[in-house]
């Protein structure tokens, strides 16, 4: 029996993976692909900035388990999906548990706007306030 040939996969990248699933949440694709046996690949590229590691999934496999996903069979927590009320209520947690740091970072911002506007302003009256400053233009 001749040994089976290598098969030529172009596998799916996490955001292709989010467009096939989209009832899946975008942090649980990984945990829905395991649960559901896709098979996926480990991809590693070195550069000059590091090393920048990615998974590829298996397209037969992801169309498996989308269709899973269609008729509900597939192997699913209730939170993975973005249509359950679990997610919707995790949804409204997660955004009143990150308000204060989305409120800090308002205030960072709104500081450092007053800030720019206020050294422009001196710097723009320090310079038009009349002093005899030379002219490089003649």
């Amino acid at each position: 029996m001749p040994a089976a040939e290598p098969e030529n996969v172009a596998w799916m990248s996490e955001r292709q993976l989010a467009r096939a699933w989209p009832t899946i949440r975008a942090t649980c694709l990984d945990a829905t692909a395991r649960a559901n046996g896709v098979r996926n690949n480990h991809h590693v590229s070195h550069s000059t900035w590091g090393e920048l590691r990615w998974r590829g999934y298996h397209p037969a496999d992801v169309a498996r388990v989308a269709a899973a996903i269609a008729d509900g069979t597939a192997e699913l927590q209730p939170h993975w999906r973005n249509d359950t009320p679990e997610a919707k209520l995790l949804d409204k947690r997660l955004r009143r548990e990150n308000l204060p740091g989305a409120i800090g970072c308002a205030l960072l911002v709104a500081i450092g706007v007053a800030i720019v506007v206020t050294f422009l302003v001196l710097t723009w009256n320090a310079s038009g306030s009349g002093s005899s400053s030379p002219s490089y233009w003649h």
